[in-house]
């Protein structure tokens, strides 16, 4: 097993994140949240609502992705009368609607610059003016921003606004993904499996094997929440008639990565597998060696992981399945992690102040 003082508690981001839902409700400023996508920022979004004081008045999500800029504008500060073609009646917008509760816009770093602009006046002035009107509008509203993107590399390339950055990043959360909370997945994934079987109308509840349980609480789930959710939805339909779902279900409709192949064989072969950085074992350890100024949390875990497999596979000859079986897991999981292994070692740290950070995985 590897050893878990090499990872951030994951259970004590968790907490530390039900600790940051709750406090910020308290308070009036803005948040703004990031993470990857299907992580359930709407979810925390409405948390935060929910929890404030402005929990009496409306809640309003806009996806700021699913509109062109002109739209969006509309949308988000309505227009008079004639404004455009087609604007038969005055309309209020978002801003207006939403007044005395909380505005949620969602990928926010999709925004046009033009757009961004008035975006700022809105944040800093707490004033709009609908499209083509004259006389601008007091609003009084939250808004709890949320992005999958790089906002401050944005900033950097001057794709993004740095000022309205800064007034949106008041109060900042991050999302856990999926992978650093497997002792979730099971959970997550029975309840979704019933309530699918009550949608499709099966009788009987879906049995699921504990190896298959196991096999999911593998899986990479790069779409995190959304992605669980698609899954067993997919999984109900599939396995309708079946009288349990066993690991062959699972492997037949795990998500894939369509690069990460093995040959007929199962076996490793050159373009998919590069040996770990390894030192000497020490009794019955091995050592990764990271480099602080480039790796992060993914990095550690996926050097971590590849070395643990690249013991079991010597322990097999080389079989991925059988590896796989040993560590009960999926082959198609084990390849995924030394596909990505892989990537990461084609071009090595190169930096001349690199300082090496060793930890320990039982070998």
């Amino acid at each position: 097993m590897l050893d878990h003082d090499v990872f951030a508690n994951q259970d004590s981001r968790l907490s530390h994140l039900e600790e940051k839902i709750a406090r910020f409700a308290r308070v009036p400023h803005y948040v703004l949240i990031t993470g990857e996508r299907g992580t359930g920022k709407t979810t925390i979004a409405r948390r935060i609502h929910e929890l404030s004081p402005r929990s009496r008045r409306e809640f309003v999500s806009v996806n700021c992705a699913s509109f062109t800029s002109e739209l969006l504008e509309s949308e988000l500060f309505g227009y008079e009368k004639g404004a455009f073609t087609g604007a038969a009646a005055a309309k209020a917008g978002l801003f207006e609607t939403s007044g005395g509760g909380t505005l949620f816009l969602d990928e926010i770093g999709e925004l046009t610059l033009g757009l961004q602009a008035k975006l700022l006046k809105a944040v800093e002035e707490k004033r709009i003016r609908r499209v083509g009107g004259t006389h601008e509008r007091e609003i009084d509203v939250r808004i709890v921003a949320a992005t999958s993107r790089d906002l401050k590399a944005m900033v950097r390339n001057g794709s993004f606004r740095p000022d309205l950055f800064d007034r949106l990043n008041i109060l900042q959360l991050e999302t856990v993904p999926l992978r650093y909370q497997r002792d979730k997945i099971a959970g997550l994934f029975i309840r979704r499996m019933e309530e699918e079987r009550t949608a499709i109308g099966r009788n009987t509840p879906f049995i699921i094997d504990d190896e298959a349980l196991r096999a999911l609480q593998n899986l990479e789930w790069k779409g995190n929440y959304r992605e669980l959710r698609n899954f067993a939805t997919r999984l109900a339909v599939e396995a309708l008639e079946s009288p349990s779902i066993t690991i062959e279900i699972i492997q037949n409709l795990a998500p894939t990565d369509d690069a990460a192949t093995t040959n007929p064989e199962d076996r490793l072969t050159a373009t998919s597998y590069t040996e770990p950085s390894i030192e000497p074992a020490r009794g019955n350890l091995v050592t990764v060696t990271l480099d602080p100024e480039t790796d992060d949390l993914d990095s550690v875990y996926v050097k971590a992981a590849a070395t643990f497999i690249e013991h079991a596979l010597k322990q097999s000859n080389g079989n991925l399945r059988r590896a796989a079986r040993s560590m009960n897991t999926t082959h198609s999981t084990l390849s995924r992690i030394l596909k990505k292994h892989h990537e990461r070692s084609v071009n090595p740290p190169n930096n001349p102040q690199y300082r090496p950070l060793a930890f320990s995985a039982a070998a």
